[in-house]
């Protein structure tokens, strides 16, 4: 009988091993609101590897070379972010300053298209089970391309700040529609299951 333990205990530590260890997790937990401050204030901070997750490239809407992009800042990346920034703070200060509090799921969208672009005309949907989630809210500036030092550049695009009630989401993909004045429709997608 204790022959076969070791191998039954490989079985469950296989098992174990398979379950995705970063997924989308809310409400932020105590446990990982830690992890979030270790990812965040190790040495070097955010690794470039983990953040790229958070973006998503839309090559199909562009002007000139400046391309458009969406973002996401789930809320353990904003504990983590937020540790990385922050001087003499430790875990049980992260704890105390996040755990229990209200946090936000952030969409943040740059939207480049045209020279002159009109303001607010930008339509997106932003969806998950193939329903659409509704924001708490929608904050809605021009977009200009960054310009070299003392340079000026007219709008080309909109930059759409969404935020969400982060328990309205769910660890799976999150589409993101974009309908822009002249025509264009576009979506990119985030998988849920591959962050946190």
């Amino acid at each position: 009988m204790f022959k076969t333990w070791p191998a039954t205990g490989a079985v469950l530590l296989s098992f174990a091993l398979a379950i995705p260890a970063c997924a989308y997790d809310v409400p932020l937990t105590e446990y990982s609101i830690r992890d979030a401050y270790f990812l965040g204030a190790r040495n070097g901070g955010l690794k470039p590897d983990l953040l790229v997750k958070y973006v998503g490239s839309i090559p199909e809407l562009k002007q000139g070379t400046c391309t458009s992009q969406a973002r996401i800042e789930t809320p353990f990346l904003q504990v983590a972010q937020f540790a990385g920034k922050s001087v003499n703070y430790s875990a049980q200060d992260a704890v105390a300053d996040f755990y229990g509090k209200p946090a936000a799921f952030l969409v943040y969208l740059e939207i480049c298209y045209q020279q002159n672009a009109p303001q607010n005309v930008i339509r997106f949907k932003i969806t998950q089970h193939k329903k659409e989630i509704v924001p708490l809210s929608v904050k809605r500036s021009p977009y200009q391309e960054p310009a070299a030092i003392m340079g000026y550049l007219p709008p080309n695009g909109e930059q759409i700040v969404v935020e969400f009630t982060p328990s309205k989401i769910d660890s799976s993909d999150l589409t993101i529609l974009i309908d822009t004045p002249d025509g264009q429709h576009v979506s990119t997608d985030f998988d849920l299951r591959s962050i946190r």
